[in-house]
């Protein structure tokens, strides 16, 4: 016979969302019943490292998890780990796992974060060459393989390409080769002069880079990988890693018959879905923005713990509407950036680079009206960017440009 247990408060996911919204719960309630249930087999742990400080060692492994084992304990949360959840029955308020154990809930979070987008393979023999990095798993693969001596292509100019692209070149006699759809990598949110900075600083690095490249398809010739591009010519390499975005894991969310927008779980304020007990949060959550009230889905780590603790304490009892501005960041060598709100490199107002470089604020948005803030190398003045963007202030506010600049 299936196992069955019966709880106040399951959780599918271990990720950030998953992790913040337990604690959320316990801050509220110390006596429901708390289950969290992951697909992987390690305690919730921090994941940007994963890109770059795990290669830099500025992280350790040791130093990833969120909470240790006793901690979890402490905070009464049943942790069930490799065993992901396969069937979502909403109807009898059920969810069944691969090794068949039932769990009947009370109240849900759907936290299950995504999948890398990659092509499928079509030749076998490229299985142990190709690589994506989504999970410490997929970084343990990875980091297993580029061994010195070899050539390493990362496709795609985003986030994870970029960090990854970075942290690689920092790797005793490897050899990178970065390739990416745009004119330079983070072109999508960059302006043209700091995409300059960016470019100059990967050469220096000797990061061969590649721009202008669409993937088209892979082959294998002469023992080497061979990406083809739609007008290029093919990069032959000895390990490929996709970075080409993320599919949210939805499957549970479909089965439930849940309402779905962008790519995601559309959710109301308080994170809560078209099903009056289940909630949604981080990767797989489509809220309506705190600044322009449209459904927005976002990818990022702030967004996913801050999701996570509105889902946790609205779960609890305490409903308060979801009104944190998400901040998204990246570390490429030496370089660094925090930015708030719409940063778009088609919509840039202003890029405000104090004497002596190194710094610069960029603006976005409409006209003279700031709808996102880009901090390069600047640091501490988030909160004001967040307070500026929700009180929709123009460029014309000196104060508060002042404030950012300074």
């Amino acid at each position: 016979m299936d196992e069955i247990s019966s709880w106040d408060y399951v959780i599918v996911g271990t990720g950030p969302a998953a992790a913040e919204a337990a604690v959320a719960i316990r801050e509220l309630d110390n006596r429901g019943k708390l289950l969290m249930l992951g697909a992987e087999r390690q305690l919730p742990y921090q994941r940007p490292p994963l890109s770059k400080g795990l290669w830099t060692g500025k992280d350790t492994v040791e130093e990833l998890p969120l909470r240790s084992a006793a901690e979890w304990d402490g905070l009464s949360v049943q942790i069930h780990l490799g065993d992901a959840v396969i069937e979502l029955d909403a109807g009898a308020r059920t969810l069944t796992s691969a090794s068949r154990r039932i769990y009947r809930y009370e109240r849900l979070l759907l936290a299950t974060g995504g999948r890398a987008r990659q092509p499928e393979l079509a030749i076998a023999t490229l299985r142990d060459r190709v690589f994506t990095l989504r999970n410490f798993q997929d970084y343990e693969r990875l980091q297993a393989a580029a061994r010195p001596g070899l050539t390493v292509l990362v496709v795609g100019g985003g986030f994870l390409g970029a960090e990854l692209a970075a942290a690689l070149s920092r790797q005793e006699g490897l050899k990178v080769h970065h390739a990416f759809a745009g004119n330079a990598p983070l072109a999508h949110v960059l302006p043209p002069t700091l995409q300059k900075v960016v470019l100059a600083r990967y050469g220096k690095a000797g990061v061969q880079l590649h721009p202008q490249h669409r993937l088209e398809g892979l082959d294998w010739e002469d023992g080497s990988v061979r990406a083809h591009f739609t007008t290029q010519a093919p990069i032959a390499c000895d390990l490929l890693v996709y970075a080409l975005g993320m599919e949210s894991n939805l499957e549970l969310a479909q089965q439930a018959g849940l309402t779905l927008d962008k790519g995601g779980v559309l959710v109301n304020t308080e994170l809560r879905s078209s099903d009056s007990r289940i909630w949604a949060a981080g990767d797989l959550a489509t809220y309506p923005d705190p600044v322009w009230q449209e459904p927005c889905r976002l990818e990022h780590w702030d967004n996913a713990e801050a999701t996570g603790r509105a889902a946790g304490r609205a779960m609890a009892g305490r409903s308060e509407p979801f009104r944190h501005q998400s901040l998204f960041f990246s570390d490429l060598f030496e370089l660094g950036f925090e930015a708030v709100g719409r940063c778009d490199s088609q919509r840039v107002l202003r890029v405000a680079a104090p004497p002596g470089g190194g710094k610069a604020v960029v603006y976005y948005g409409d006209g003279d009206w700031v709808e996102g803030v880009l901090l390069w190398n600047v640091w501490g003045k988030a909160d004001a960017a967040r307070e500026g963007i929700a009180a929709h202030r123009p460029l014309m506010d000196l104060h508060w440009v002042e404030t950012l600049e300074t």
